[in-house]
Formats: C-alpha cells, structure tokens, sequence
C-alpha cells in the first residue's frame, strides 16, 4: 500500500504543475460513458457494467489530485502513462493479491485505453474533436508484459474436492443439509442447484437464469442456458447442455414436492427462487453454497474452503474428459467456449485418477514391450 501511496503523490505533483481546459472533466466523463455505453450494445448484463464503472471510477479518482480525478488522456500521455502503470503493477503484486485478481484489474484498464484509441473523440457543442488535438498524444500504456500470464490463482491450495467424490457430496448434502437447511425446502433447492451444476457444467448466473418452460426439456434429455456468460464480457449466447438421469430425476422431484411451497411460486418461470418468490441474487449463491460446504465439513466430509461455483464447472469438464477422452470438441461446445485452450485449462484430474492412470500405461508397456525409443 505504500507503493500506492507513493505513486498517488508522485500523480500529485504532477498533475499540479499542468493547465487544464476547463471542459476537461467533462471529456474525461464522456470518454467513460461511450465505453460503458459499447457494453450495453453488446449484450452484457448491468452487474457487468456496474462493476467497470466502480473500477474504473475509483481508479482514477484514486490517481487524480484533490480537485480533479487523474484524465484518461494522462493515463495514456506516452512514457509516463507506461511507467504509472508498471508502478500500480507493482504495488498490486506487493499486496499480494492473486495473478488472477491483478489480470482483471490490468484487463479492465487495457480494454478501456483500447476503447479509447479506437475511438478518440470527445463532443464540444456537439462538434467531435479528437483527444490528441486537445490533450496531445495518447498510446496503450497496458502491455501484454504488464498481466501476469493466465493461470487458476488457486492451484497452490489444490483440488477442493475430487471429482470422483462429487456423488459421495451430493449423498451428504441429501442426508445431512436438506433437513436442516430452513424448512427443507430450501436445502432441496439449494440441493438441486448443486446437483444441476455439477450435471450441466453451467455457471452460477446460468443456474439463477434457468425458466422452468424455456430451458428444460425433459424428453430430450438436454436443457440450456440463453444466459451465457453475460455477466462476464462475452455477452449472452443460448447453448444446450447436458440433463442427465440424476438431474432430471432431482429436478423433478423439486418442482413436485418444494417449489410449490414458495411464496409466489406460480408468478415467475424461474427454476430456483427465494423464500418470497424472487430471483436468487449472486450474493445469496455464495452464501448457500458456502452453507452446504460447511455442512458437508462438520459431518466428517472434507471439502476445501475455496471451494466456489465454478469448481463443479472443472469437476463437469473433468468427469467429461475422462468419461469420453476422445470426445473434446463436445466438451468445448457443452462449456460454451470456442478453443479448446481455455477448456484445458478446466480439467483437474485428481492424484488418484494421475496414478490409476499411470499404473495401467506401465502394465501396458510391460505386457506389449512399447518402447519410447524413436
């Protein structure tokens, strides 16, 4: 934090020694609200947009002076925008924030900045001028040399649970979370959103969005998501899943014996609601969640604490690959990706599958004589 500090000074001073165009701020802001504004022509969801505006917001009010945020056009001035950035770099890993964390804070300034010089323009009285002939000279002061190189920030504390044991989990939550969890109601709910993430691979805002008569199709044995990362850049994009027997056997059951029980059940399609009848929010899925992992803790089943939503995504692609290893391009297709870099990236084997694996490679060349010889 004293490295942030310091930069912030350092910002100070030199924002003191510059004249400003008193319609400055204004520029900045209209920089601002055009890049927001692209998000909302994408398609992306408004948590998406909000979280870009408090990010960006605060970074440069955090970087600017007393009277006025720091500009876009001298968090891009040549040279020093650069060294400014390789200093917040800096102070963020000496903070010891995971890589993760850092690349989505670079990745959001880098993005804007992109925006920026594509589309250098500010409106005054309605007439575009463009920000070099204002400001001076802009460039990316984000390079690809500043973000750490893409990687699961929680690798170091391993596997929270191996996907072999996803059913022994889903066995202690039916025996040990529904029939405490509220009045068993909502441990089933919150049992069949667990069993449906773990079946389908979708994320936890897929599962929020999940109606009732658009997206299960029982005959078929598929069910899809029309949400699709929206909430995370890429904007909304339907794609069929998996519904296996387990989900679609709890599925059913849900919707015959618990959702009827609450309130205001029949005034909304959505799959999985709140006591009153409301869409589940983000903060209400890691809170249950992190109920149930506590759950299966204090009844002898060990899950890791940074066991999160996203982990039954890795266990669905896991238990995948390994089910049908020859089968990637459908993997790709069920995950809604589009190269398989990124689904490689999901796959998590577990120690025990490596050595099982190992093992039969062994006997294998112990029995045929394979050879590695070229």
């Amino acid at each position: 934090m004293l490295r942030l500090i310091e930069t912030q000074k350092q910002t100070e001073a030199e924002l003191a020694q510059r004249e400003h165009n008193p319609k400055a701020l204004g520029h900045h802001g209209q920089l601002l609200e055009g890049y927001l504004q692209s998000h909302v022509t994408r398609n992306h969801s408004p948590r998406t947009i909000t979280g870009i505006r408090q990010f960006l917001k605060g970074w440069f009010e955090e970087h600017g002076g007393a009277v006025h945020p720091l500009y876009v056009w001298e968090a891009m001035a040549p040279m020093r925008g650069r060294a400014r950035i390789v200093q917040y770099g800096k102070a963020l890993i000496e903070v010891e924030l995971e890589n993760a964390t850092i690349r989505r804070y670079l990745g959001c300034l880098r993005d804007f900045f992109s925006y920026v010089l594509e589309h250098p323009v500010v409106f005054d009285a309605e007439q575009p001028i463009r920000i070099p002939e204002l400001y001076g000279a802009i460039e990316q002061p984000v390079s690809e040399y500043d973000i750490p190189q893409h990687s699961y920030g929680g690798e170091q504390r391993g596997i929270p649970l191996d996907p072999e044991k996803l059913y022994d989990f889903y066995g202690v939550l039916r025996e040990k979370y529904i029939p405490v969890a509220g009045n068993g109601d909502i441990g089933a709910r919150d049992y069949t959103i667990a069993v449906i993430a773990g079946e389908s691979g979708l994320r936890c805002d897929e599962l929020t969005h999940l109606e009732i008569s658009r997206d299960l199709f029982f005959e078929s044995k598929k069910l899809q998501t029309r949400w699709a990362k929206g909430t995370n850049g890429s904007g909304k994009r339907a794609r069929p899943t998996l519904f296996t027997p387990l989900a679609r056997d709890t599925v059913q059951y849900y919707l015959k014996n618990h959702r009827p029980k609450f309130a205001n059940a029949n005034a909304t399609d959505y799959l999985f609601i709140t006591r009153t009848g409301n869409e589940l929010t983000n903060s209400s899925m890691q809170r249950l969640l992190k109920n149930m992992v506590s759950c299966a803790n204090s009844n002898g089943f060990t899950v890791a604490n940074h066991f999160t939503w996203h982990w039954f995504r890795r266990i669905f692609a896991t238990r995948f690959i390994e089910r049908f290893p020859d089968k990637l391009h459908v993997l790709i297709g069920l995950l809604g990706h589009v190269t398989p870099n990124t689904v490689h990236s999901y796959i998590h084997h577990s120690q025990a599958w490596g050595d099982h694996r190992m093992l039969e490679t062994l006997k294998d060349i112990s029995t045929h004589g394979y050879s590695m010889e070229l």
